[in-house]
C-alpha cells in the first residue's frame, strides 16, 4: 500500500497574532491612516499620521477629525461624509481641492481616500492620507514653466511653427498668424508645405529628410539658398528660418522659427543700389574731370591751370547742389547765380524766369555750359569791362520746351571766331548730345547772343515757388594787391600750398600755413594778429571751432573754407561766411576783402 505525502495544513493564526500583524502593517505604512467613529472622533492615528500632522497619537485620539483640516473646508467635509454614508461605497476618492492642517497651523496639500466598515454595530470610517507637498510643488513648477513657455511662444515676434513626423502643423503662434494671414485654428493639422511656394517644396522635403538623419539643430535654412514663404492670399515673401527637433515619446517634433525679412531685404537692396549709384556717379565725375583736363587747351601753364580749376569747380558746385537736394535735381536760378557770381562786378548779370528745377542728369551739363559762357564773357565779352551787362532769362514755350537766353551788351565789339575753341565746342556738344537740345549762337557787334532750347524731359516747374525776379547778382569788385596779413589754417598740404600761392599773388601777406589749431596759435599767439584768417573746419579729425572762437574774441575776422556742405556740428556758425572746396579763388579773395572791412 502506497504511502501518500502528508499535506501540511496552514496553521490557524490566533486572533492575537492577526491583530498584531494588522497593527504592524498600520504602524509601518508610509501613508497616514486615521480611523474615526460615528461622531467623527479619532480612534486610531498611525505613526505616519503623526509625522504628517506633527502631533502624537495620544494627543490626537478623541479629537474631531475637522481639527486637521482648514476652517473653510470643514462644512464641505461634513457634507461629503453624509453623502458617503448614504451611498455606502468604499474606497471613494475624495474630490476637489484637499488641504490638511498641521498642528502648527501650516496648510499643505493632501491626497485622501475614505472607506467605512461596521464593527459590532458601530460604523467606523478610515481615511488614508498622503502628503503631496513635494509632488504639488513639482506640478506647480511644471505648470508655471508651461505657462511661461506658452507666454514666450504667444508673445514671440518671430513665427513659431511645430510639426509632427508627418509634417503636419501642431503649433502655430500669433506671430505666424500675422505672418501668413491665417488663424491657428485653420493652420493646425495642415501640412507645412501649404506655406511654401510650389517650386521650393521638393527642396524643403529633402532638407527635412537630411535634417532628421543628421540630427543637426538650429541649422539655417537660408544657407541652402533663397527661402520664400507664401501667405494665405498666395503672396510670396522672403523669410529667414532655423529648425530644431526634439524627441517626445516615440516620435519627433520639429519646430521652425521664421522671420519675415521683406523689409530688411528691401533695405539691403536699396543700399546695394545706392552703393552702385554712388560708384557710378563717382566714376563718371572722375571721367568728366579727366576729359576736361585732357581736352583743355591754353596758351600758358597758368592759363591751363585757371581753365581746368574753373571747370572742376563748376562740376563741384553742381555736385553740391545735387547733394543738397538729395539728387532730385537743382534750381536753374541757383546754377546761374553760382556760375556767374565770381566773375562779375556790381549788378552786371540780370537773372529772370519762372522757378525751374532741372533733372539730376541736366544739372551738371547746364552748370558747365553757364560756366563756359561766364568765363568767355570775362575774357572777351561783356564781363571784361565794368559797363558790360549780361541778361540770363528763361521761359516755357507753348510746346513745353524750356528756352534759355544769354544776351551780352556793353562789352567790346565782338565778331564770330574763325575757329572753335574747346569752350565753344563744349557748349555745343553739351547742348546737343547731353541735353538733347538745340542751340543758336549769334555774334552781333554789340555782344554774344545765345538761345538754348531744351526738351520738357530735363526740367519741371516748381509752382510752389515764386518766379525769379529781375535782379542783379554780384560781388563788389576788389583791386588786387590791396590785401593784408592773412592766416591760413589748412591740413591738406597741396590745398594749403595752392591757397598760399594764389592769395600771395593777389597781394596778401601769408602767415602759415598751419596744419593744426595749436600750430596756428603758436604763429599768432602773443604776436601781431592777422587782419583776416581762412580756416579749414576739420583739421586731422579735430574741429577748428575753439580756435575760431579765440580769433573772434580778439576781433579777427575769418571765414571757413571746407568741403562740408553744411556746418551741422556747430549751429553757431551755420550762417557764417563759408567757401566750398574746391575753391574759386576770385570768390575767396572777394569774400576776404569783404569781411576784413
Amino acid at each position: 500500500m502506497e504511502s501518500r505525502p502528508r499535506v501540511k495544513k496552514p496553521r490557524r493564526r490566533t486572533t492575537v497574532e492577526t491583530k498584531r500583524r494588522l497593527e504592524g502593517i498600520v504602524a509601518s505604512a508610509m501613508d497616514g491612516i486615521i480611523t474615526i467613529d460615528d461622531e467623527q472622533r479619532i480612534i486610531m492615528f498611525n505613526p505616519a499620521a503623526e509625522r504628517i500632522f506633527g502631533l502624537l497619537a495620544n494627543e490626537a485620539l478623541g479629537l474631531h477629525i475637522s481639527r486637521f483640516m482648514p476652517e473653510r473646508y470643514r462644512s464641505s467635509h461634513a457634507a461629503h461624509i453624509r453623502r458617503f454614508e448614504t451611498a455606502g461605497i468604499n474606497n471613494q476618492k475624495m474630490g476637489g481641492a484637499i488641504s490638511g492642517l498641521r498642528a502648527n497651523g501650516d496648510e499643505f496639500p493632501i491626497e485622501a481616500s475614505i472607506s467605512q466598515v461596521d464593527v459590532g454595530g458601530e460604523r467606523l470610517h478610515t481615511v488614508i492620507l498622503r502628503d503631496v507637498t513635494e509632488r504639488k510643488a513639482a506640478e506647480d513648477a511644471l505648470q508655471e514653466a508651461k505657462r511661461r513657455i506658452e507666454g514666450i511662444v504667444e508673445s514671440a515676434m518671430d513665427a513659431l511653427i511645430s510639426v509632427d513626423e508627418q509634417h503636419r502643423i501642431v503649433q502655430f503662434n500669433p506671430a505666424a498668424e500675422r505672418m501668413f494671414g491665417v488663424t491657428a485654428e485653420h493652420a493646425i493639422g495642415a501640412p507645412i508645405e501649404r506655406f511654401i511656394p510650389e517650386r521650393f517644396r521638393h527642396k524643403h522635403s529633402e532638407h527635412i529628410r537630411l535634417f532628421k538623419e543628421t540630427g543637426v539643430t538650429n541649422r539655417r535654412i537660408g544657407a541652402l539658398g533663397d527661402i520664400r514663404g507664401m501667405r494665405a492670399n498666395g503672396e510670396e515673401f522672403s523669410v529667414e528660418a532655423s529648425i530644431s527637433q526634439v524627441r517626445i515619446g516615440d516620435g519627433k517634433l520639429a519646430t521652425v522659427i521664421l522671420r519675415d525679412i521683406t523689409e530688411r531685404k528691401a533695405i539691403e537692396d536699396s543700399r546695394q543700389l545706392l552703393a552702385r549709384e554712388v560708384d557710378h556717379r563717382a566714376k563718371n565725375a572722375l571721367a568728366v574731370v579727366q576729359a576736361l583736363v585732357s581736352l583743355t587747351r591754353a596758351e600758358s601753364k597758368e592759363a591751363f591751370v585757371t581753365a581746368v580749376r574753373g571747370r572742376v569747380a563748376a562740376l563741384s558746385r553742381a555736385h553740391s547742389l545735387l547733394a543738397r537736394n538729395r539728387w532730385e535735381g537743382g534750381d536753374l536760378a541757383t546754377i546761374v547765380r553760382d556760375e556767374t557770381g565770381p566773375y562779375q562786378g556790381a549788378n552786371q548779370v540780370k537773372i529772370e524766369g519762372p522757378t525751374i528745377v532741372l533733372s539730376p542728369d541736366a544739372v551738371q551739363p547746364v552748370s558747365l555750359l553757364i560756366h563756359e559762357l561766364a568765363t568767355n564773357a570775362v575774357k572777351y565779352g561783356a564781363l571784361s569791362v565794368e559797363e558790360g551787362r549780361v541778361s540770363a532769362f528763361w521761359r516755357i514755350l507753348p510746346a513745353h520746351e524750356l528756352e534759355l537766353l544769354w544776351i551780352e551788351v556793353g562789352g567790346p565789339p565782338v565778331r564770330k571766331p574763325e575757329a572753335k575753341g574747346f569752350g565753344s565746342t563744349l557748349i555745343t556738344e553739351v547742348a546737343a548730345r547731353q541735353l538733347s537740345g538745340q542751340i543758336d549762337i549769334a555774334w552781333p557787334v554789340t555782344g554774344l547772343s545765345l538761345v538754348l532750347t531744351l526738351p520738357s524731359t530735363v526740367y519741371r516747374v516748381d509752382n510752389s515757388a515764386r518766379s525769379v525776379p529781375d535782379i542783379g547778382v554780384a560781388l563788389t569788385a576788389r583791386e588786387t594787391g590791396s590785401g593784408g596779413r592773412i592766416l591760413v589754417v589748412e591740413d591738406e598740404t597741396l590745398v594749403a600750398m595752392e591757397l598760399c600761392s594764389e592769395l600771395a599773388a593777389r597781394g596778401w601777406e601769408i602767415i602759415g600755413p598751419a596744419a593744426t589749431a595749436d600750430e596756428a596759435m603758436r604763429l599768432v599767439g602773443g604776436k601781431l594778429l592777422p587782419d583776416v584768417a581762412v580756416l579749414d573746419v576739420n583739421l586731422g579729425g579735430k574741429l577748428v571751432y575753439p580756435f575760431a572762437e579765440w580769433l573772434q574774441s580778439r576781433g579777427v575776422p575769418f571765414l571757413f573754407c571746407t568741403g562740408y556742405e553744411q556746418l551741422d556740428d556747430n549751429k553757431r556758425y551755420n550762417d557764417w561766411t563759408t567757401i566750398r572746396k574746391p575753391m574759386n579763388m576770385t570768390l575767396l579773395d572777394g569774400e576776404l576783402h569783404r569781411i576784413r572791412h
